[in-house]
């Protein structure tokens, strides 16, 4: 009989782990509010508590600890659209609403923005993440289409309007400094979710689809 027991992890692993976790936090708190530029070992030491040599140990350039929390924060990300049991499965408006107060509007979100305008000029911080930034656009589109449908059907389309979607999310951020009120945001986001949800549905589960 095979033994499918997962490995145990040692105890040095855990810790290894908690720093890593806890750099990132700070890093994604720096980014957050001092921009990628300003952003520097020193600022993320100071937040973390943490020596210098306990940040480079793991991450040996400020290129490869950034694109480490970025991978980090697009696997949370995937949390509103994850398909456990599919009663689970959010309504269109609540997915977009969710999508933005949990992931786009939040520290981590606003982080994640600063990382991708920072890949346009910082070839070595893009050449870390182009391989994981092009999986993650697939896997995230896998799991839309394996959860929701377009108007029409055709999964390209219903990957499209994710696509749509998540850019207006995050251009949402950057809006935010041309308007004085968060109240207009939420309309904004109100009145995206409610055309969204003419574009996309929930997609029926194979029993759902048996019973029509």
């Amino acid at each position: 009989m095979t033994d499918t027991t997962p490995p145990k992890i040692s105890l040095q692993d855990q810790r290894s782990q908690a720093m890593r976790t806890k750099i990132c936090r700070a890093a994604i708190d720096c980014l957050d509010r001092l921009g990628y530029a300003e952003t520097t070992f020193a600022k993320i030491q100071a937040k973390a508590s943490v020596s210098r040599g306990a940040i480079t140990h793991h991450f040996p350039t400020k290129q490869a600890l950034v694109a480490a929390t970025a991978m980090q924060l697009l696997s949370n990300a995937q949390g509103p659209v994850e398909r456990g049991d599919s009663l689970d499965v959010l309504p269109v408006y609540d997915l977009i609403m969710t999508s933005w107060t949990r992931i786009v509007n939040s520290s981590g979100g606003r982080a994640i923005v600063e990382i991708l305008v920072a890949c346009r000029t910082d070839a070595e911080l893009y050449q870390l993440l182009e391989d994981g930034l092009l999986d993650w656009d697939q896997s995230n589109l896998a799991l839309i289409a394996q959860s929701y449908t377009s108007a029409n059907g055709e999964r390209e389309d219903t990957e499209l309007l994710w696509s749509i979607a998540r850019n207006f999310l995050r251009g949402l951020l950057l809006h935010e400094k041309f308007v004085s009120s968060p109240e207009y945001l939420t309309r904004m986001m109100d009145r995206f979710a409610r055309m969204m949800e003419s574009q996309l549905s929930v997609r029926p589960t194979p029993d759902q689809e048996t019973q029509q």
